[in-house]
């Protein structure tokens, strides 16, 4: 059966979600504000599509196909689409509004909210009740039935959380709905029934807790790596002791510069002030974003002192500005703060990043002092130090006497645990890691 299909939203998890479903068969409308399929080039438009792998190939081919148009007119979205598809980025939330509004005031038919944006909890029912009071308004008897389902995917590898989901967890009350979209995510739920129904409101919950409890076992992680570093212990062999207990496992137990992103830190953020705003106390996440906000400024420390905390007049080369590999996003991003910081001590900063320097360079516009270069060799020379900021694949096996030639002193900040201890011992590198590596001074 081929359904309508409406996805609201200009972000990378929107792209891939309009284009996933109309890879099936469906017919959808991506809803993207201001842009005329017709009067413009997607990518011109949209030149960061391309950093996803496989997302740029999928799109042309299904708007080759027809399946898939991409429009500024949400009136027509909120009339042609059955599934209304919110995935909207969190400070979103008037995008969503307006949204809602005209859906109210246009439909001609029974439709489904599914809301894939991640909201403050209660807030997708607040959505679907401005529908149903606009129906009511206009007197007609049009149903809109309401589906919170959080969006796990991850940046680098959309597609394939998308169309190999490890949990489909639908928030509804109607089953009708219900029925429906197990219909539609039929083809990505063939191997084993991967799908969960519980409340609005627990869906809801169930994105925040889960966000939180990742960034708890970082936060912890960093705390671990601190003591490690006291003691004289090398915290990459704790992580793999902890992470044999069956209890506990390997997933986000690397230690490192701290977490960023548009999820976990804002997401966070904003779960903590829920639960106090309820009147819960909420120390836990409140302390886990303390350690990482303590956390993000970690290889300073570290720099600081190894240099007899007198930065000014040093460059330094930093490898990777993304907030994690296989993606082009900063926001949050513990290399940018470092940068911040660096700059503001009247360092030099000698940059690169395979994926984000676009971003990179409208974040930080013509800042005296900081230099964006062509390759990570371009980066070393005539620097004082290397700092390792992202784990992207091309930083893992360097060229160690090239390092050792280009800089002044060889000295090795990173923030990834990416390099052998003992080897840049053997090699008469200097190497800061999170945890391991030589003590500071």
């Amino acid at each position: 059966m081929v359904f309508k299909c409406t996805v609201y939203g200009q972000s990378l998890v929107a792209f891939v979600t309009a284009a996933c479903l109309a890879d099936n068969g469906n017919q959808v409308l991506l809803i993207s504000d201001g842009f005329d399929q017709s009067q413009g080039d997607l990518l011109s438009v949209y030149p960061w599509i391309a950093a996803e792998p496989g997302l740029l190939a999928l799109v042309h081919l299904n708007l080759k196909a027809g399946r898939l148009v991409v429009s500024g007119d949400i009136e027509k979205g909120a009339i042609e689409g059955y599934f209304q598809y919110l995935q909207l980025s969190a400070h979103e939330r008037p995008v969503a509004e307006k949204i809602v509004g005209v859906l109210g005031r246009v439909m001609t038919g029974d439709k489904v909210l599914v809301n894939r944006s991640l909201f403050p909890i209660g807030c997708s029912e607040q959505l679907q009740t401005q529908v149903l009071a606009q129906l009511t308004k206009r007197k007609v008897t049009y149903q809109c039935a309401l589906v919170v389902e959080p969006d796990f995917r991850v940046e680098g590898r959309l597609i394939a959380d998308f169309t190999r989901p490890d949990r489909i967890i639908l928030g509804s009350t109607d089953q009708l709905a219900i029925s429906q979209l197990r219909d539609l995510y039929s083809p990505f739920n063939r191997q084993r029934d991967v799908v969960m129904v519980m409340s609005p409101r627990s869906a809801e919950l169930t994105k925040y807790s889960v966000n939180a409890m990742l960034a708890t076992r970082i936060s912890f992680m960093n705390e671990v790596a601190e003591v490690a570093e006291y003691f004289g212990a090398d915290v990459e062999e704790v992580r793999l002791g902890l992470g044999s207990d069956s209890r506990i496992g390997y997933e986000y137990l690397y230690p490192g510069a701290g977490f960023g992103g548009p999820n976990f830190a804002d997401d966070v953020a904003a779960f903590s002030q829920t639960i106090q705003e309820a009147g819960c106390e909420g120390r836990l996440l409140e302390a886990v974003l303390d350690i990482n906000s303590s956390q993000r400024e970690v290889l300073f420390r570290k720099a600081w002192r190894h240099f007899n905390m007198n930065l000014k007049g040093r460059t330094f080369a930093v490898w990777g500005l993304s907030y994690k590999p296989n993606s082009e996003g900063i926001r949050n991003a513990p290399s940018i703060h470092l940068i911040s910081l660096l700059l503001d001590q009247g360092c030099a900063v000698q940059v690169f990043d395979p994926a984000a320097m676009t971003k990179a360079k409208a974040y930080f516009g013509e800042r005296i002092g900081l230099a964006f270069c062509e390759n990570p060799e371009a980066c070393l020379q005539g620097a004082d130090a290397l700092v390792v900021m992202t784990e992207w694949k091309t930083f893992w096996t360097p060229n160690f006497d090239l390092i050792k030639a280009e800089l002044k002193q060889p000295v090795i900040f990173d923030g990834r645990n990416l390099y052998d201890p003992a080897l840049m011992e053997r090699l008469g590198i200097t190497y800061y890691g999170i945890g391991r590596g030589a003590p500071v001074p």
